[in-house]
């Protein structure tokens, strides 16, 4: 239940607090005095997204913030689920920066939109003018239906087991699609695969392939420099090897004069061992280095076999054709598999139509065992509102192709005068008709879905005088056992109200403010009086609204 609302900085709103209580609440104004901002601004805590506008004309941040009394309606696994402190009083709040900025808060606890909206779905029902027009409309009456039966539950398993249907229908489909294409290609892969086998490609070979073939190419000026390299070091007069070891064996003999000596032929000799390694692998690379033409025409044609194989497929490296071949090989593989996999995926189609038939059986009858109950209802609370002669007729159509909202169709016709055939709702109905029946649709909802708090905006749009006062005291019994609040322009249901508050606008500093208030017994008189006779206020309109409050 709403127990307070408090507004700072919402459009034509500087500064509004409403202390709300359980029963029939009434809300009236003229026409433009800022009803419809009031509900505006209430939408923001419900998870609304706020006009860019919204703070117009402020210097600070817009807030919003609602108490609601939430004891009573089990919402503890919400708090839980969503990690947030739960108290018996909830105190939900926005803030709109001057920069548009939102934020949002349960309980002083950051939060989203998503959560507010959540929550708010368990706390208020707000019904529109256009919410009445949306009961011609098929899907909303499918929605209705399905409130009322609290199938919640069997429409979520119905549209996952259609989702997953519709899902390996159309991988069939495209594997099917795909089967002929991938059988026409299955010939000239298997041959791209065989050349690609037969080349035994390693990693990294044409590296490798590019370095022997250099070797090789110039294999004679090779041999040449390592062996000229090894006479060079070793037995060539003035060589660097007779240089060290004279130098070293002069070192040596006078090491005894002088101790440094010692080291330094050390280090000398550390030379002569290095450079005959040297020389050791110059001769190792002479002897072993021959030409062979033989061998190089073969890593040509090797080098050649594998960039011809890169160009041709597109590759780089022979990395690439190692890939290319691994991709070969698995849509061969597939091919070859091919009639494996549609079978399995025709068995999971199966499964999947079989599931689908389950949970469309189980959403039929749920609506079917619903529906008897619904209409009665509903023409019971028809009568309440001056319509004794009503009569509801919901039916259910199965579809050719099920949808989301289920494997039939529903509609709901409709008939207000004995005599008058059943009709579509979107046909027959007249405005005044549809209020009362989508009043009639909330009245049962709302006890069928526990909500604290119901607000209707101008439900009465269409009715006056006697189905007027009806409506009102349909209001009024709802309210017995919840919140209702009615935005109404109507005196008859204006006077029945526990609480009434005014809606009115004053001009301030040069602009326009709206303000709203609770009246007092007197002021509620002169308020309906007003609703009765307009601005001007008789005697004969004053003795009316009391005895309209008395009734």
């Amino acid at each position: 239940m709403l127990q307070s609302l408090r507004v700072k900085n919402y459009a034509l709103i500087r500064d509004l607090n409403l202390e709300m209580d359980k029963g029939l609440l009434i809300i009236t104004g003229e026409t433009g005095a800022g009803k419809s901002i009031l509900l505006g601004a209430l939408g923001l805590v419900l998870g609304e997204r706020a006009e860019s506008n919204v703070v117009e004309g402020h210097e600070s941040k817009c807030v919003v913030e609602a108490e609601f009394l939430v004891s009573e309606y089990h919402l503890e696994s919400f708090f839980e689920n969503n990690e947030l402190d739960y108290e018996p009083v909830c105190v939900i709040r926005r803030e709109i920066s001057v920069q548009g900025k939102s934020r949002a808060f349960i309980n002083d606890t950051p939060v989203t939109l998503q959560q507010l909206r959540e929550l708010g779905e368990s706390l208020i029902d707000i019904h529109t003018q256009h919410e009445t027009l949306s009961l011609k409309d098929k899907h909303y009456q499918v929605q209705l239906l399905d409130s009322f039966a609290g199938n919640q539950v069997s429409l979520h398993a119905y549209r996952t087991a259609l989702s997953e249907n519709r899902r390996l229908q159309k991988e069939l489909i495209q594997l099917t699609e795909q089967e002929a294409s991938w059988k026409a290609e299955y010939d000239f892969h298997s041959f791209q695969l065989k050349e690609l086998q037969e080349a035994n490609l390693k990693a990294g070979e044409e590296v490798e392939l590019e370095a022997e073939q250099r070797r090789l190419a110039y294999a004679a000026e090779i041999a040449k420099a390592a062996f000229e390299g090894a006479e060079g070091i070793r037995n060539q007069e003035g060589s660097a090897h007779s240089i060290l070891v004279a130098v070293s064996h002069l070192l040596k003999q006078q090491a005894a004069h002088e101790d440094r000596f010692s080291s330094l032929a050390s280090r000398l000799n550390s030379l002569q061992i290095e450079l005959d390694d040297i020389a050791a692998e110059l001769e190792k690379i002479a002897d072993n280095t021959q030409a062979d033409d033989a061998r190089l025409e073969q890593v040509e044609q090797r080098i050649s076999m594998v960039y011809s194989l890169q160009k041709k497929h597109g590759c780089s490296g022979s990395e690439g054709l190692l890939q290319k071949q691994f991709e070969l090989e698995d849509k061969i593989a597939r091919v070859e598999n091919l009639e494996e996999e549609k079978e399995k995926l025709m068995a999971s189609v199966s499964l999947a139509r079989n599931a689908l038939e389950v949970a469309s059986k189980e959403l039929r009858n749920t609506r079917e065992q619903a529906i008897p109950v619904l209409q009665g209802k509903l023409e019971e609370l028809l009568a309440e509102v001056g319509m004794p002669h009503a009569q509801i007729d919901i039916q259910m159509e199965a579809l050719e192709h099920p949808g989301e909202e289920g494997p039939d169709e529903i509609r709901i016709y409709f008939s207000s005068n004995p005599g008058m055939p059943m009709q579509a709702v979107n046909k027959v109905a007249s405005g005044g008709e549809l209020s009362r029946l989508m009043l009639c649709f909330k009245s049962i909802l709302a006890v069928s879905k526990s909500l604290p708090t119901l607000i209707f905006d101008e439900i009465d749009t269409g009715i006056s005088g006697e189905v007027a006062a009806k409506v009102g005291k349909r209001m009024k019994e709802m309210a017995k056992g919840l919140q209702v609040i009615s935005i109404t322009h109507l005196p008859q249901i204006a006077a029945l109200g526990d609480v009434h508050f005014q809606v009115y606008k004053e001009i301030q500093d040069g602009t326009s403010q709206t303000y709203m208030k609770e009246l007092n017994e007197e002021e509620r008189v002169r308020e309906v009086a007003r609703m009765l006779s307009g601005d001007r206020m008789s005697e004969s309109a004053l003795a009316n609204a009391r005895e309209l409050m008395a009734s």
